[in-house]
């Protein structure tokens, strides 16, 4: 945290969210009076923080303000069109699932600048300015001080990739199917009453055929797209990565496209992280699991299946257990490969190409 402070002392922040807390002097040229500004370029961008809930947007741009989260955010746009030109604009928000769609939309289509936090990052942030209450109002503030911290290369106008977003959208209900067809698995096998056990059964069977019909309609949107079936069968010549592990990977390039070897094993959760101070804490180095789970658990057995079947992997997996790894570590370390090959056969447009 230190580091991305600078020269911006932790003191420093709490006395401008002490200022902020005072009453507001009047505001000048239709402009909130604390609006936070910063010369970029040789242009003046205002900065605005955003807190998104479902139904509410609490908007801080020196003044606490709240509108309605819903399709178009038409209030929240009159307000911006009498203050601002959009051109002069930063928003930074922290991105909340489907919450933080219709923002990020909304930024998009108007051309608007926007500066994505990672929620880890702000959590951080609150925590170094000793900020103890957390309410809509209080996030929307520390959010607007967090421009403090940001590289002025990193504002820029988001992007909406409708393919990566559809993609998206049905391997989240997949997941949600498989997890409940799992939870309902798992509840029937404690079960003694045969009157609830055929309850059970049935839902399950229901469960299980939205589960099926889901990953039909996933590939049947794939078969309409012939960019997206192009790199779908590409992804499916890799020995052991059968249809939903190909699914899940391209999925996870088509939302983060661009991303280096790197950015996509953070993204992943596949990065390794260390803990040590001094000569008393030396934990052993784990992975960070900071990406989504979905990515991790579609990629495991496929992983356990390529140490087998696929040359590559299973030589990679056999050194490793002859270096003295754990099976643990050397299926983590296995997984990894296959992301990144998968990774760089997308990227490139190439095959795979056996040993």
């Amino acid at each position: 945290m230190a580091a991305l402070l600078q020269s911006w002392t932790v003191s420093e922040a709490k006395y401008e969210i002490f200022q902020l807390a005072l009453p507001q002097g009047k505001a000048t040229e239709g402009r909130p009076a604390n609006s936070p500004k910063r010369l970029i370029g040789g242009f003046i961008i205002y900065y605005i923080g955003i807190d998104v809930s479902k139904k509410d947007l609490s908007v801080f741009d020196g003044k606490d303000l709240n509108f309605i989260n819903k399709e178009g955010l038409k209030s929240f746009k009159k307000y911006l069109k009498k203050k601002y030109r959009f051109s002069e604009i930063a928003i930074i928000f922290e991105p909340t699932g489907i919450y933080s769609l219709y923002l990020k939309e909304f930024c998009a289509e108007n051309s608007i600048k926007a500066y994505i936090v990672n929620p880890k990052q702000s959590h951080n942030f609150t925590r170094a300015l000793g900020r103890r209450s957390k309410t809509d109002k209080i996030d929307a503030r520390i959010l607007y001080q967090f421009h403090r911290l940001i590289n002025s290369k990193d504002i820029k106008v988001p992007k909406i990739n409708q393919q990566a977003k559809t993609l998206s959208s049905y391997l989240v209900s997949y997941e949600f199917a498989l997890k409940q067809r799992i939870s309902l698995s798992h509840h029937l096998e404690s079960l003694r009453d045969k009157s609830l056990i055929a309850l059970m059964r049935k839902d399950l069977k229901r469960a299980k055929n939205l589960e099926d019909r889901i990953f039909d309609d996933i590939k049947e949107y794939l078969g309409k797209n012939q960019d997206l079936k192009e790199d779908y069968q590409r992804l499916s010549t890799i020995p052991g990565i059968g249809e939903k592990a190909a699914i899940a990977l391209l999925a996870l390039f088509k939302t983060y496209q661009g991303t280096n070897r790197a950015q996509i094993t953070a993204l992943a959760g596949l990065d390794p992280v260390r803990r040590e101070s001094g000569t008393s804490v030396k934990h052993k180095v784990k992975i960070s699991k900071n990406g989504k789970g979905i990515y991790r658990k579609i990629l495991y057995l496929p992983t356990l299946c390529a140490t087998v079947h696929n040359q590559k992997i299973r030589a990679f997996y056999q050194r490793l257990l002859a270096n003295h790894k754990n099976k643990k570590l050397a299926v983590i370390a296995s997984m990894r490969k296959i992301l990144l090959i998968a990774h760089a056969m997308y990227r490139d447009k190439t095959e795979y190409v056996a040993v």
